[in-house]
Formats: structure tokens, sequence, C-alpha cells
């Protein structure tokens, strides 16, 4: 086995866990917001829908990033875990299926929005197995990330994550991501940032974020 043997080259996890956080929020909420359409408004299922397939692409590009960049490493650098991190290869495998099926229901939802609840259904099932896998997986797999991948190999897992949001998206997404983080959370993740990207959402993205979150929960996002 390899270890990285300064402090300095091993991985800083604790942004993933950020990321994982608002993943669990937004899929959270989702069901909910799919209740909520008022029987044939067909342009608010739209909406909604449209919000699942943006945080649903997201979550593709974060475990395909996984399933490339990570689970090859351990398995080769942590044999004594290869059950475990077969367990989340599974685990992916298993949310992708809830995925499909909330895509194809989604797809049908916004023709007629006229009844949610087998969307909403599948949704609440796969906001249940996210949270079981992420919570494992910080429990056990990020640890072993911090011990057996270098620094850089871990900033190419958040380079690619990166780089699957389009450019006109990514102040937004950064909003959600800080929106339910603690004040620690929000300077760590932040600090993380070049300057230039500091600045953006200190000048624009805030707002954007604001009008964004206004347009798919139809309420004030909290103040942060």
């Amino acid at each position: 086995m390899t270890t990285p043997t300064a402090h300095t080259t091993r991985p800083d996890t604790r942004e993933m866990v950020v990321v994982h956080n608002c993943f669990r929020r937004q899929f959270a909420a989702l069901p909910a917001l799919v209740r909520r359409v008022p029987a044939g408004d067909t342009p608010r299922a739209a909406e909604v829908v449209a919000f699942f397939e943006e945080l649903a692409t997201a979550l593709h590009h974060h475990h395909s990033s996984e399933d490339d960049l990570l689970w090859p490493k351990l398995l080769d650098r942590a044999p004594t875990d290869a059950a475990l991190v077969l367990r989340m290869e599974e685990q992916h495998e298993r949310i992708s299926e809830l995925l499909s099926l909330a895509q194809s229901q989604g797809a049908a939802f916004t023709a007629d929005a006229a009844d949610g609840e087998p969307l909403a259904k599948t949704l609440t099932a796969l906001s249940a197995a996210l949270g079981e896998h992420l919570g494992e997986e910080e429990r056990h797999i990020l640890p072993m990330a911090e011990q057996f991948l270098t620094l850089a190999e871990w900033q190419e897992m958040g380079d690619r994550g990166r780089a699957s949001i389009p450019k006109d998206r990514l102040l937004v997404f950064l909003g959600f991501i800080l929106q339910g983080a603690t004040p620690e959370e929000r300077r760590m993740f932040l600090s993380e940032m070049p300057f230039a990207a500091r600045m953006a959402w200190s000048i624009l993205g805030r707002r954007a974020f604001r009008k964004d979150y206004r347009r798919i929960y139809r309420t004030e996002p909290a103040a942060f």
C-alpha cells in the first residue's frame, strides 16, 4: 500500500461533505415540490422537473468521477476494504436505477401535470437511498481517500465535477451549496476558490442564486 508521507499532500475531504449536504437537502425537498404542483399546471411541473433533472445530472457526474477516479485507486491501494468499495458501487447502481425511473416519470408528469404521486414516491425512495449512501461514504470512504489518495488525485475529482456544470449555472449551484452550510463551512469552501471566483460570487452569484431559489421554491431563501 502506498500512503502519502507528508500531511500537506493529503486531501481535505470536508469540501465533499458540504457538497453531499447540498444533495441531501435538495433531493429531500423534491417530493414536496412535486406534490405542490397544481393539477394541470404543466409550466410549473416542467419547472420542478427541470430542477430535478439538473440535480440528477450533477449527481450522475459526481458519482461517475468516483467510479472512474476513486474506486479503482482504493481497490488497488486498500485491498482489505474491497468489500466496502464494492458496496459503494452497488449503491451507485441502485441510485442510478431510481434516477432513471424518476426521469421517466418526470417526463410523463411534465406532459400533463395530472398525477405527481408516482414521481414523488420515487423521489422519496431516491432521497433515502442517497442519504444512506452518502452517510456510509462519509464514515468510511472519505477517511480512506485522505489516507490513500494524493492531493493531486483528489483535486482531479473536484475539477471534473466542476467542469460538468454549465458555466452559466456555476454561481447558482454555488449558492445552493453554500445555502445550508455552516459559516465555518462556507469560509472553508470559498477559501478553496480562486479570488476571481469569490468576487464573482460576491458581486453576481448571490443575487443570481436568490432569483433562482425564488423561482424554484416560491419563497425567499434564508439569509447567509
